[in-house]
């Protein structure tokens, strides 16, 4: 190999090399900026629901006013209409729906409304359904700080969503599967109660997570 052709391999290399690092950097630096977007979200959603909470104790409390009977029988409370809106709390400009918990990833994160790139770069948000038509259908960047590894989560691990006025809905993983980056219909039509996902690294397919719905 001639000098020139050498030394051209070698400036390649060079820029290759910086180029990854710079690439690497940048994504440590948008990690850590959605981390701590996401924890700025969730420290503002708790003084909200605090905030909420003590409104309705200074309401209710002294209170001696004596409801009528408007029922026969006692209503059924297990029955909740799947078209009923989900509650949300507004942060910064932006609808968020709830918290996201997954206990053996020791990952709590804030969901937003509806989802586009910039929300995303916050937080988790939600891409389709809801937690009471049991189809909630969540996604979110793969930063570590969010979904990357969603995808080690096992058969029988804990989830939970809690909502804006902290009721808490508990899911076990079902199944774990990778779906083409287009299956959009898979994705959203499901009979999974709680779906999560994000890309892997290509782009080229979305890791999911599939959950039920179970007691507590």
């Amino acid at each position: 190999m001639s000098p020139i052709k050498r030394n051209i391999f070698i400036v390649s290399g060079i820029v290759l090399i910086a180029a990854g690092c710079a690439l690497t950097a940048y994504n440590v630096s948008e990690d850590y900026r959605a981390s701590s977007a996401s924890a700025d979200v969730l420290s503002k959603m708790d003084e909200q629901r605090q905030a909420m909470s003590s409104k309705i104790d200074e309401e209710t409390t002294g209170s001696s006013e004596v409801l009528p009977d408007v029922f026969e029988s006692e209503p059924d409370e297990s029955y909740i209409d799947p078209n009923t809106p989900m509650a949300t709390v507004e942060v910064d400009g932006y609808l968020y729906i709830g918290t996201l918990v997954m206990p053996p990833l020791e990952i709590e994160l804030p969901v937003a409304d509806d989802w586009d790139y910039t929300r995303m770069n916050i937080s988790p948000c939600r891409y389709s359904g809801s937690y009471y038509s049991n189809d909630l259908v969540i996604c979110a960047h793969n930063y570590s700080s969010h979904f990357r590894d969603i995808g080690s989560l096992q058969v029988g691990d804990d989830v939970i969503f809690i909502d804006v006025l902290g009721n808490e809905m508990h899911y076990k993983v079902g199944l774990v599967e990778t779906l083409g980056a287009t299956a959009v219909e898979e994705m959203t039509s499901s009979d999974w109660d709680l779906s999560l996902f994000t890309c892997n690294y290509s782009g080229m397919a979305r890791v999911t997570v599939r959950c039920e719905r179970v007691d507590e």
